[in-house]
């Protein structure tokens, strides 16, 4: 028999493919305490956290980018099964996106920016007890904008399918693809995952550009090492007009969590950013600025938030 941990480990695996974004995995479900997968001590039923990345030096031209992310999202409804055994899990969650650009060139082109992103994903998820195997989507539309006059080019289309297959009790492996802002200029993206308990205090996990790995040196305090991407894309007002603004990069650091009181747990760390791009691209597809912006600098970041486990 295949118990009911193997409904939380689905959800990091459905998002496989998502080089460049991470939805939140967040579960509705109680942490359990029986033997095999703990997945809990990567997902939440509700969080709010606050990332800032700074000094990332413009590659092209004299000036540097600080970010400032805050960010909340929640489960609003426990699994609702339809179609045997199909589960479907609605999620809300709400970003604000402070931009901060530095430089005679930069200040012109992007101005401080803040930006919002409102999104509201659906996870649907197929698994019976007696089989090993795990499928699933996520689909995610969402209003991307800085509020400056909001029209079509401000709503967003993500979603990615992904199948799952439990060896054992201490690994799932997956694999994903998807597409990326559908309504607009899309991606398409794929990948692997994978979900491995070596044991009851250590999880190490992939899926697409995300990596974790905790180690819980007590029951009350988890410590880890995390690479995940970080940015977005969002309609705005330039100087040129209606334009989307493209910004990614990764962070690589290390994490600490506390159990505070019950379910609920304060998380926090820091390290370095790599990777990272930015650029306004008009609904034409050009990138006028591309000569001024495009590439980003190593920096550094920070991230404190508040988890909770479950309901």
């Amino acid at each position: 028999m295949f118990t009911n941990l193997r409904s939380l480990t689905a959800l990091p695996l459905l998002t496989a493919a998502a080089f460049a974004g991470e939805p939140v995995a967040t579960s509705p479900v109680a942490p359990a305490t029986t033997s095999g997968f703990d997945i809990t001590k990567f997902i939440n039923a509700a969080e709010v956290s606050y990332v800032g990345s700074f000094d990332m030096d413009f590659d092209n031209s004299v000036g540097n980018l600080d970010t400032h992310a805050f960010q909340a999202s929640a489960f609003i409804s426990k699994p609702i099964h339809f179609l045997g055994d199909w589960q479907f899990i609605p999620q809300i969650s709400y970003e604000a996106m402070l931009m901060s650009s530095n430089g005679p060139l930069q200040s012109l082109i992007l101005r401080d920016e803040d930006l919002h992103e409102i999104e509201f994903s659906l996870y649907f998820l197929n698994m019976k007890d007696t089989s090993p195997w795990i499928y699933g989507a996520w689909v995610n539309p969402s209003l991307a904008t800085d509020f400056q006059g909001i029209t079509g080019h401000d709503i967003f289309l993500d979603a990615v399918a992904a199948v799952g297959y439990q060896f054992n009790d201490h690994l799932v492996v997956g694999l994903g693809a998807g597409a990326l802002n559908i309504t607009g200029d899309t991606t398409f993206i794929g990948g692997p995952g994978f979900v491995w308990q070596p044991s009851d205090e250590t999880l190490v996990a992939l899926y697409g550009a995300n990596f974790r790995a905790t180690h819980d040196i007590t029951p009350k305090w988890r410590l880890g090492f995390e690479v995940r991407p970080n940015g977005g894309i969002w309609n705005i007002d330039t100087i040129i007009g209606d334009a989307n603004i493209d910004y990614s990069n990764y962070r690589a650091g290390l994490t600490s969590s506390h159990n505070l009181a019950g379910d609920l747990w304060l998380s926090y760390g820091a390290g370095v950013t790599f990777g990272g791009e930015i650029n306004l691209t008009t609904m034409e597809g050009s990138k006028p600025f591309q000569n001024q912006l495009d590439d980003l600098e190593s920096g550094f970041y920070g991230f404190v938030g508040l988890d909770l486990k479950s309901w």
